[in-house]
């Protein structure tokens, strides 16, 4: 039972206002002589749990979040019938029947039935390309935005996607190989700087710059992971990486063709032997570009190997 202050109840018996709720019953209590009074109360606390390390008056276990990569943001009834429901005859075909309207209201405008249609396509996307809930989140908020601010008409939903994707990878520092990206979309590169363009209209003026810049360092984790080598290969790519950024001697050159040079330096000053053939499969990045930006590395940082 828990203590409340009722300034403006108390008992009818002994006039008492030191009053106790209990819980299980729902009942207002007179701590004083024990009077009843009143019944079948309504608990107006809160309806969510508190597990341990959250705050008590956190609402996060109401629900789900929001999700801006669902058209509907995930905050509608979904009606579904599986194997477990068990219905015969009329109650059935009436079971059916709601399940069927439940779908159409959920898409009853053009506008959601395109922003349906582009978020499935987006979770396909997705899901090929291993991409963290941060990246589609950003894309799904780019193309919504692209949506309410600009004309869509004649517009191709790949496209724009395409576009949303990679600026979003950008804005959340993941690595992404265009050409990868392009090649699981089916979208033709020059199609997709026609909507890239389109898609930078509607990014605030304050990410401007880091959607321009690409960091280097961000291309080793995966690259490194994808040829199954060690921590000591990651670190020692990037403190090359850095000496070379530093230096100046390489702005201007590819990320990801520099990321794969120095995978490259750092598993033959490691013994880790790795050909340029192997870096270059897993990169996307060709051999004479390797071997040309490991040669321009090695000069600028004054390496002594044999390549």
């Amino acid at each position: 039972m828990t203590t409340f202050d009722y300034s403006q109840v108390s008992c009818d018996l002994c006039g008492s206002s030191n009053l106790i709720i209990n819980k299980e019953e729902g009942s207002l209590v007179c701590k004083e002589c024990g009077n009843v009074v009143a019944k079948n109360l309504i608990d107006l606390g809160r309806e969510w749990r508190i597990f341990f390390g959250e705050h008590e008056e956190s609402p996060a276990r109401t629900g789900a979040p929001s999700k801006m990569a669902i058209h509907d943001k995930g905050i509608t009834t979904d009606i579904r019938l599986t194997g477990k429901d068990k219905f015969s005859g009329m109650r059935y075909e009436k079971a059916i029947s709601l399940t069927r309207y439940q779908r159409r209201i959920r898409v009853s405008s053009t506008e959601e039935r395109n922003l349906y249609n582009a978020f499935v396509y987006l979770d396909e996307i997705a899901a090929k390309l291993n991409l963290p809930d941060r990246v589609k989140e950003t894309a799904a908020q780019l193309y919504r935005k692209y949506m309410n601010e600009c004309s869509h008409k004649g517009k191709s939903v790949r496209g724009l996607l395409s576009a949303c994707i990679y600026s979003a990878c950008k804005l959340c520092d993941y690595p992404m190989p265009l050409k990868e990206l392009l090649g699981k979309m089916d979208v033709r590169s020059r199609n997709f700087s026609k909507y890239y363009a389109r898609i930078q209209e509607v990014v605030p003026k304050e990410f401007n710059n880091k959607i321009r810049s690409n960091s280097t360092l961000n291309y080793v984790p995966p690259l490194v992971d994808r040829l199954k080598l060690g921590s000591e290969i990651e670190i020692t790519t990037k403190n090359i990486l850095e000496k070379a950024l530093n230096s100046g001697m390489i702005a201007g050159k590819s990320p990801l063709s520099l990321a794969a040079a120095a995978v490259y330096i750092a598993c033959t000053l490691t013994d880790n032997r790795r050909t340029q053939r192997q870096i270059a499969e897993v990169s996307g990045v060709t051999e004479v570009t390797i071997r040309n930006r490991s040669k321009e590395l090695i000069r600028s940082l004054d390496i002594s190997i044999e390549l």
